[in-house]
């Protein structure tokens, strides 16, 4: 523990010397306490520490660092990558099919990981093992290295993904989309968007592929508003609110400020009730850095301050049964002949929705629950609806 407080400290002699014993010995057993501490050790300081472990290597201790491989950061793999594409260039490539052949899953990281910077096609039918493994920086990394290799095999798997009748399968195949980066094909990852059951985490891919921020400059921007609607949704619960910065939250919520689109309306009326909430509720702060509490009551600050009129009147633009955003906007419908239209539509869960919403508002009747109940077909939703 001290040598490791030394190589993350501010003391130029002791980092230093720290360094080159991690490096030099090399200290397995440091490397496995460094990375056990990566959530807790802050983000500058495990830049720091990885520009110290570089500078302490050279020709003559390059080979110490297959010792690490075992023991798997994101924070120190381009340390690793790096330094053995340098100084054992003729033998690290090879040694990377072994790993990916049959090391552990760590290894396999690092090994993936050395393969986007140096590609051969050797290694192809061994990446696309991994493809699809639950382990994202080896999915990932995987991806990327046949993404280099141009490898076809591995691009037609991943589109044949998103054919499959099951959820999790098209995530997997929207994941392969977003790590092999051809945005070309984001108009297909929001067609499943509109049809998933879990639209939230392909939301988050579609960021990936394609900032939505700069989805909202594009022609696909109602599309774009849509996948932060479900994203929002989730924030807190499913998706942590670390993801503000991810997605660059501040600015797409004063983009929206002044936009006049209906869609800008419903995005900031769910962010303003969210962030206030949250605002308010130290229970959703406790866990969270000083920097995202900070952005958070930013944010809220922001939307506290936008005109209500205006948010309502876009709220009111999408309350018709065919809205991308139906199912969001009424839950902020105060108007009872609004809801009650609504149960006219062929939609039997808009149609439960907006008896709900009656309820809430206190406003159902027996007339609208009868109106509603008689549109809906649906046994599970009509047992839902009666009885309310």
């Amino acid at each position: 523990m001290e040598l490791l407080k030394k190589l993350t400290g501010k003391n130029l002699a002791e980092y230093e010397v720290a360094a080159r014993e991690l490096v030099n010995t090399p200290n397995v057993a440091l490397f496995k306490e460094l990375v056990a501490r990566d959530d807790y050790i802050f983000p500058f300081i495990k830049q720091n520490v990885a520009k110290r472990i570089l500078e302490a290597c050279s020709d003559t201790n390059y080979q110490n660092l297959y010792q690490f491989m075992p023991y798997y950061s994101p924070y120190y793999e381009d340390v690793i990558v790096s330094v053995l594409a340098k100084f054992d260039s003729h033998n690290a490539g090879q040694k990377m099919i072994e790993y990916l052949k049959s090391g552990t899953e760590d290894e396999k990281c690092y090994a993936s990981a050395y393969l986007i910077r140096n590609p051969d096609s050797a290694a192809g039918e061994y990446l696309r093992e991994h493809i699809f493994s639950e382990n994202e920086y080896l999915a990932a990394n995987s991806v990327m290295a046949l993404k280099k290799l141009d490898d076809s095999k591995a691009f037609n798997i991943g589109i044949e993904k998103l054919n499959s009748a099951d959820d999790y399968e098209v995530y997997a195949g929207v994941k392969f989309l977003a790590s092999w980066g051809d945005s070309s094909y984001i108009d297909k990852l929001y067609d499943v968007l509109h049809h998933t059951s879990i639209p939230e985490y392909i939301a988050l891919e579609i960021n990936t592929l394609e900032p939505l921020i700069d989805g909202l400059s594009t022609k696909r921007a109602e599309n774009a508003a849509l996948a932060l609607c479900h994203i929002i949704s989730s924030l807190s619960e499913l998706i942590s609110l670390d993801t503000i910065f991810e997605l660059n939250f501040f600015d797409i919520l004063k983009k929206l400020a002044v936009s006049n689109e209906s869609y800008a309306a419903v995005v900031l009326m769910m962010a303003k009730q969210l962030f206030g909430e949250i605002s308010a509720n130290d229970e959703y702060l406790f866990d969270l850095d000083k920097n995202t509490k900070d952005e958070i009551y930013i944010i809220n600050n922001i939307l506290s301050n936008l005109q209500i009129k205006k948010l309502e009147s876009g709220i009111l633009e999408e309350a018709y049964e065919d809205s991308p955003f139906i199912s969001f906007v009424i839950d902020f419908i105060n108007d009872a002949e609004v809801l009650k239209s609504l149960m006219e539509g062929n939609n039997q869960t808009v149609i439960l929705k907006a008896l709900e919403r009656l309820k809430v508002l206190g406003l159902l009747d027996d007339a609208s629950k009868s109106v509603g109940l008689a549109h809906i077909t649906n046994e599970n939703i009509k047992a839902v609806a009666a009885a309310l």
